[in-house]
């Protein structure tokens, strides 16, 4: 009985000894074959290192405004007995908008006038009496004193009567009409809104740390949501001369033409200062990009045969970017190929398959900008 129980469990230790054994055999095997294969290959896109000349530019909000602007008012009270314009329309400096009710002064004035008249001849015979010593130098005083005051009252009626005709104090585009014929208004009180439209402002803020890199007369461009696609063109025309103490920011305000009339104050901008132009910058696609606790890294590809690469890993310094694409301060050279996608898996000295057939975003002026 002993030696069958025996017999039994050293068949059954052959047994799973032989299993065991070919289950070592075969992982062996594999881990065999899997080291003589090497690590998988990895499919990548890449691009070519190479030089661009660069025009750096700083991105911000704006506001736009009229460059000059102003709520046409009365200057003195009076009923409205004719208006010149309508809502909307585009004026002339000096033109006609409004008149007041003037007959009474204007019936003043011709008894003035009147006066005037009668003064001047009076002075003219006291002048001739004087002279044929007929009457005093007094007398020659009076007529001449009550001359000056006679034209000193006729000069005031008719600077009050010209303030009935209210007139446009400048070229623009006239608001929505806030009065209506035959209205009594006071002094101050708003007729129509005058916009100087032809000539805008856009007014906006930068960082401090900007002061250096921007000054009068750099150029800006322009976006505005209402004209998707287009760019406007101003010029930096004043920079406030100190910083906001709140928000340590400068203030800034660009000049630009609107001939076209598309553009209206009020509207919100996107504006872009040019900075000036560097040349031979060495840019990449941001994605290229690996960073790290260590510093900025990008995968370098050296060519193999049979359409696959070696790639190994290189420190690069980084600088300013600009849309999809970051300039390369330090690390590359020109003609160096790089990875720029699906290198978050790759390590030094992994083998990969370049496939450029789906381009990697390189930008530098993307729309939308953030995009």
């Amino acid at each position: 009985m002993k030696t069958r129980l025996f017999l039994m469990a050293l068949a059954l230790a052959a047994a799973f000894g032989g299993l065991f054994g070919w289950k070592a055999y075969m992982g062996a095997q594999m881990q065999a074959a899997m080291t003589a294969a090497g690590p998988p290959i990895m499919t990548v896109s890449t691009t070519r290192v190479t030089t661009t000349d660069w025009e750096p530019v700083i991105q911000t909000v704006a506001t736009l405004r009229a460059s000059q602007a102003v709520d046409v008012t009365a200057q003195v009270a009076g009923q409205i007995t004719a208006l010149y314009f309508e809502s909307g329309e585009q004026v002339e400096r000096g033109a006609a908008l409004l008149q007041q009710y003037e007959a009474d002064d204007r019936a003043r004035l011709k008894a003035l006038q009147a006066d005037r008249r009668l003064a001047e001849i009076e002075l003219e015979r006291a002048r001739e009496l004087v002279t044929e010593k007929l009457v005093s130098q007094a007398e020659l005083d009076t007529a001449e004193s009550r001359m000056d005051r006679i034209a000193a009252e006729v000069e005031s009626l008719e600077v009050e009567i010209a303030k009935k005709r209210i007139r446009a104090p400048f070229a623009g585009r006239l608001g929505i009409r806030q009065v209506n014929l035959g209205q009594y208004i006071e002094p101050g009180d708003a007729i129509v809104r005058l916009e100087a439209d032809q000539r805008l402002f856009a007014d906006f803020r930068l960082p401090q740390q900007a002061a250096p890199q921007v000054g009068v007369g750099q150029l800006v461009k322009l976006t505005v949501d209402a004209w998707p696609g287009e760019t406007f063109d101003g010029r930096i025309a004043a920079i406030d001369p100190a910083v906001d103490r709140n928000t340590r920011n400068l203030n800034l305000r660009a000049d630009l033409t609107n001939n076209d009339g598309r553009l209206q104050p009020g509207m919100f901008a996107t504006i872009r200062v040019q900075l000036p132009r560097d040349a031979a910058i060495i840019a990449v696609p941001q994605t290229a990009i690996r960073y790290s606790p260590y510093g900025e890294s990008v995968f370098l590809v050296d060519a193999v045969g049979d359409g696959l690469a070696d790639v190994r890993s290189v420190l690069v310094t980084t600088g300013k970017t600009r849309g999809d694409l970051v300039a390369i301060d330090a690390g590359l050279r020109p003609g160096q190929e790089i990875v720029t996608a699906g290198q978050h898996k790759l390590r030094d000295g992994a083998r990969v398959r370049v496939d450029n057939k789906v381009p990697v975003a390189s930008n530098p002026d993307p729309d939308p900008p953030e995009s």
